[in-house]
């Protein structure tokens, strides 16, 4: 600020004052745009447990933000993730099953890490900005999970996250989130707490202007 001051007060040319108007229109659109803001959004993307008997897959989730301020808002969200476990299928020698039959009753078996679940999550979380796009978020998590057939989790978790927000006008948003979530699961190798890393991609629409 103080160049273009510097700038406008030694040299007289029209450039200037079109580039000063320019950085105060630019910083107040930032700090009017940013913060906290109530408003209701979706978001999808990718997960991965850090358990090795699962693998990458994806979710959903319909979220709404309520401002208490310029910092501080409150995220309830119902979502969606299917959490994709791993199997391995070997298939036998056709000379080893005539061989041993009693041993190879079938030509092929399927080794199962862990089973994949359906998982039905209420994530009720606490948005803080640490700056005017930068935030992080953490709560409990209501979930349940269903895999085989069979309901094998369900109880209170908890979600921490960190995101960031890309104002496109001043009522909509999008945000890049990082979050892991906390589940217990009784799923074979899969058994205990299962951090659950994800990468999500949110659009929201605020209800009210700066």
């Amino acid at each position: 600020m103080i160049i273009l001051f510097n700038v406008c007060r030694f040299k007289k040319s029209y450039i200037t004052y079109p580039a000063l108007i320019f950085t105060f229109l630019f910083m107040f659109a930032q700090n009017s745009f940013s913060q906290s803001r109530s408003g209701l959004g979706v978001r999808f993307g990718i997960n991965k447990p850090y358990a090795d008997a699962y693998s990458f897959s994806s979710g959903a989730a319909f979220q709404v933000n309520i401002a208490f301020n310029r910092k501080w808002g409150f995220e309830p969200s119902i979502g969606y993730d299917r959490i994709k476990g791993d199997r391995e299928t070997i298939f036998y020698p056709e000379e080893l099953i005539k061989l041993n039959p009693e041993l190879y009753p079938e030509p092929s078996h399927t080794f199962i890490e862990a089973e994949s679940l359906q998982l039905f999550h209420i994530d009720l979380a606490t948005r803080y900005y640490l700056t005017s796009d930068l935030f992080a978020k953490l709560g409990p998590v209501l979930y349940i999970a269903g895999g085989n057939e069979d309901i094998v989790a369900g109880g209170i978790g908890g979600t921490a996250a960190v995101g960031y927000q890309l104002m496109m006008d001043n009522r909509n948003k999008l945000e890049l989130v990082f979050n892991t979530d906390l589940i217990n699961s009784r799923n074979g190798r899969g058994n205990g707490v299962i951090p659950i890393a994800g990468l999500k991609v949110a659009y929201s629409f605020n209800f009210n202007r700066p």
